[in-house]
């Protein structure tokens, strides 16, 4: 007990009540598609493994080889003792992967980003200009608090209004900058690429582009979307890579510069072996997936035709993430539930994740799910959606 468990309670119980309260909950990974949950088994539609290589043969192998070579530890961040001759290897690869002239590990995506970013904030000259697209991932606007500059935002992907929001600071001293996720994580959709590298280059703006639900998935050989555009590309190693860190990848000033002015960096300790024994399989391995990449994209698409046919809202999606637009929590936590009768586990994302009234399930498709998954999937979707319509907002 504390001096301030009193509100701690309160605030939980008010969000109880609003039905967004978030729990832990226990699972254990039985596949790449498959897990259980208090002794029972169900087919996972909710985990970022876009290519299942979370149990990947070669990954696992790889790692495990790691560990008995160089044990199961760094011990230090990368400037004390932590940087080991296989960063220095995958770094470069992953660099050479993606076409940039240098890359730079980081401990997660989150990580990554609120270090980054905050740390271009804090260090180009002022005063800096951040524009934000309004439906960034929460990391992204995280490290904008963290670099204490205030946003300006522009409505979700409408080159339009961030031209606008670019044209009011045309003339003003300064760096400026524009942040914004290529695939966005909670509605699939995709940013317009072409046009933001345009008013970069018109406006003199540095692009920061995430890449994280692209990278792996989508581009050639799974490069991602954002080589071609970014000044600065963050990208995961924990979705489509099926392993776990991020990385961030752009010119080789940058990065040194990074190393020497990025604290998230300078002061974290660097990834365990087991961890880059399994980056640095899944690196050789990805460029040889396009036959999983075209699958994962057909199967996408069929799961998306059948949901619209249904009248169901699944916004502007164009990706593996195909988000189940519902409206209300409440009604998110009741189709959740009910998949999860059918032994389909479909996770519901409720505010303040998403904005309100536009709770979801986020349904997310692998490459390791077969045909006969998905269409038990679908199945059960469209018997849940003739039984209660009225849980479905667009129906």
């Amino acid at each position: 007990m504390n001096h301030f468990d009193h509100f701690f309670k309160e605030s939980l119980l008010k969000r109880k009540q609003q039905g967004i309260l978030r729990n832990l909950t226990p699972i254990d990974a039985i596949s790449a598609v498959r897990m259980k949950y208090q002794d029972q088994e169900y087919l996972n539609f909710s985990s970022n493994d876009y290519l299942g290589l979370s149990f990947n043969p070669q990954l696992k192998q790889q790692s495990q080889e790691y560990v008995e070579q160089y044990g199961v530890g760094c011990s230090a961040s990368r400037l004390i003792t932590g940087h080991t001759s296989y960063h220095t290897k995958i770094e470069a690869d992953l660099a050479k992967f993606l076409g940039t002239e240098a890359a730079l590990i980081f401990a997660s995506g989150w990580q990554a980003n609120v270090a980054v970013i905050s740390c271009l904030l804090e260090n180009l000259p002022k005063p800096v200009w951040v524009i934000t697209d309004k439906l960034n991932h929460a990391s992204l606007h995280y490290g904008c608090k963290a670099g204490q500059t205030k946003q300006i935002r522009f409505r979700h992907n409408d080159m339009q209004h961030l031209q606008e929001r670019l044209d009011t600071i045309k003339n003003e001293p300064g760096s400026k900058l524009i942040i914004t996720e290529t695939i966005f994580s909670m509605d699939g959709d995709q940013a317009d690429l072409k046009a933001m590298r345009q008013l970069s280059d018109e406006y003199k703006a540095f692009l920061f582009l995430d890449d994280a639900h692209a990278t792996g998935v989508l581009g050639e050989q799974g490069q991602g979307l954002a080589p071609n555009y970014a000044d600065l590309t963050m990208g995961t190693f924990s979705k489509a890579w099926g392993s776990f860190g991020a990385y961030i990848a752009g010119s080789k000033a940058l990065c040194d510069w990074l190393v020497n002015y990025c604290s998230g960096f300078i002061h974290t300790t660097a990834l365990p072996p087991a961890v880059s024994g399994s980056i640095a399989a899944a690196l050789k391995l990805i460029p040889t997936l396009e036959t999983e990449r075209s699958y994962l994209k057909e199967q996408c698409l069929n799961v998306k035709q059948q949901l619209t046919s249904w009248g169901i809202d699944v916004g502007g999606t164009v990706s593996q993430i195909i988000p189940i637009i519902v409206g209300s929590a409440e009604n998110a936590l009741q189709i959740t539930q009910s998949l999860r009768n059918e032994k389909l586990w479909v996770m519901p994302i409720r505010p303040p994740t998403v904005p309100a009234n536009s709770s979801r399930l986020r349904l997310t498709i692998s490459a390791a799910h077969q045909p006969n998954d998905i269409e038990y999937l679908l199945d059960k979707l469209h018997m849940m959606i003739k039984q209660r319509p009225y849980l479905w907002k667009s129906i």
